[in-house]
C-alpha cells in the first residue's frame, strides 16, 4: 500500500524559527516535502511556483498578518481551493470560533502537540 503522505507537499508560514524547524522535521519525518516561508509576502511569493497541498499558516506574523494573507489567498483563483490550517498561539475558544468563521479549513494550537500534530496534518492534506 502506498505511502498517504507520498508527494505530499506542506507550505509552512511560521515567523519563529523554533516553531519552523519542529514542524518542518516533524513533517518531514512522517515523508511530507516542506516549503518553509517566514513571512506573508515570501509565502505568497513562493506560490506562484509551488502548489502545497495544505497550508499551514500562523496568525500573527510581521508585516501582513495571517488573515491578510488568508484573504489574498481566497480572492487568486489559483489559491483559493488549497486548504489553510491556521496556527495560534491562543487556546481562546472565541479565536477559534473567529478563525472558523473567516472560513478557514482548521487550527492548530502552539506550541503544537508533537504526538498529535502530523495526524492533524495528515487528516488536513488530504
Amino acid at each position: 500500500m502506498p505511502d498517504p503522505t507520498a508527494q505530499k507537499t506542506v507550505m509552512v508560514v511560521e515567523d519563529n524559527p523554533m516553531n519552523m524547524r519542529l514542524a518542518s522535521d516533524l513533517l518531514r519525518l512522517h515523508g511530507f516535502t516542506v516549503v518553509p516561508a517566514d513571512n506573508g509576502e515570501q509565502a505568497l511569493e513562493l506560490l506562484k511556483t509551488a502548489t502545497p497541498h495544505l497550508i499551514l499558516l500562523d496568525l500573527h506574523l510581521p508585516g501582513m498578518d495571517g488573515f491578510e494573507v488568508f484573504s489574498r489567498l481566497r480572492a487568486n483563483a489559483a489559491w483559493a481551493s488549497i486548504p489553510v490550517v491556521a496556527l495560534t498561539a491562543s487556546a481562546m475558544r472565541e479565536e477559534a470560533e473567529e478563525i472558523m468563521a473567516k472560513g478557514f479549513n482548521g487550527h492548530i494550537a502552539k506550541p503544537i502537540d508533537t504526538k498529535r500534530f502530523v495526524e492533524q496534518v495528515k487528516a488536513m492534506a488530504g
